[in-house]
């Protein structure tokens, strides 16, 4: 699947932006700039910046969408894209994950206390990255500065709520709360941020960010699918390697509610991971998962067909959605 002109457009000024300001000296420095792929732990050249970068295009998109030029908008997408990353550093930590993208995580490498050092230092380091959008007004300025660190605040909520699933069987009431804060809070951030390098009022501000949080549902429920029934020949790990992971995901959730039994073996050591694809399946979760994604992309193209976007964008959009929703990676 070709990826969309969103993901392509903003990444090269993006990652030339996240390099400069990745520049600290030091062994606070060189944990940034291994943890980003600039450079290996013993100092060569690293694979570059990786992933998507959806949060940081998101906002560039945003802003261009209504008219703005992203030169407002890239100080507040790098930002966005650091305090992203600080949450990885975190959450590898918290879940025990010793790959990242292929590549030993940081705590791995430096020891669990030097990476929660490195965690906060990217998020004081994006922080100090939004100061930079000098651009804006002031009023804007102190809207971005807010938007930021309320979303930030958000997704940390998530991530304490999502830790409190494992081991019990939550349902997927539970599994939304979690997933709009942890997932849907960055994005719907990003958005917004875009709308204020545009100069968005208050009222269009919240429709973006309401837009940003049904995208980041439908981003993370096909995420989940993905981390259970996904190609390994695509992803580069297993069928099942979020089962393997005990990650209590949205497909998990959902059968639990239909077979409370599958509890039991959920917390089987070894994992019996056939018997448990199996009565996932049983319960139609995995054709649910894919159904709930999907609904969540028609909702975020309900939402985005009311906003006062240039024509081009809506299009752009469209084909982000398309491309969430059956993206194999």
């Amino acid at each position: 699947m070709a990826t969309p002109e969103i993901l392509r457009k903003y990444r090269e000024p993006i990652v030339a932006r996240l390099e400069g300001v990745l520049q600290e000296r030091g062994p606070l420095g060189e944990m940034f700039s291994y943890h980003m792929g600039l450079q290996e732990a013993d100092g060569s050249p690293g694979p570059g910046i990786g992933g998507k970068l959806l949060r940081p295009s998101l906002v560039c998109f945003s802003c261009e969408a209504l008219g703005g030029q992203i030169d407002a908008a890239l100080p507040l997408a790098v930002a966005l894209e650091l305090v992203h990353n600080f949450s990885l550093i975190h959450d590898d930590i918290q879940d025990k994950d010793e790959l990242r993208r292929g590549r030993p995580t940081v705590w791995k490498v430096y020891g669990v206390e030097q990476a929660i050092n490195a965690g906060d230092g990217l998020l004081v380091l994006a922080l100090r990255s939004s100061l930079e959008a000098k651009t804006l007004a002031v009023e804007m300025s102190l809207a971005a500065q807010k938007t930021l660190l309320s979303a930030t605040y958000r997704m940390i909520e998530g991530q304490v709520l999502d830790l409190s699933l494992e081991g019990r069987a939550a349902g997927v009431a539970e599994y939304l709360d979690m997933a709009r804060k942890k997932t849907g809070a960055l994005i719907g951030c990003a958005l917004e941020l875009g709308g204020i390098a545009a100069g968005a009022d208050e009222g269009l501000r919240g429709k973006l960010r309401a837009l940003g949080e049904v995208l980041g549902l439908a981003f993370q429920i096909r995420d989940d699918w993905i981390g259970i029934w996904g190609d390994p020949e695509v992803t580069g790990k297993p069928v099942g390697s979020d089962l393997l992971r005990r990650k209590r995901s949205f497909p998990v959730a959902y059968a639990l509610e239909r077979d409370p039994s599958l509890e039991e073996l959920l917390a089987q050591d070894p994992f019996p991971l056939e018997e448990v694809l199996r009565r996932l399946e049983s319960t139609g979760s995995k054709e649910a998962t894919a159904g709930e994604a999907r609904k969540y992309v028609r909702e975020a193209d309900r939402i985005a067909a009311g906003l006062p976007w240039e024509p081009w964008a809506k299009i752009a959009f469209g084909e982000l959605l398309s491309f969430l929703v059956d993206r194999e990676a």
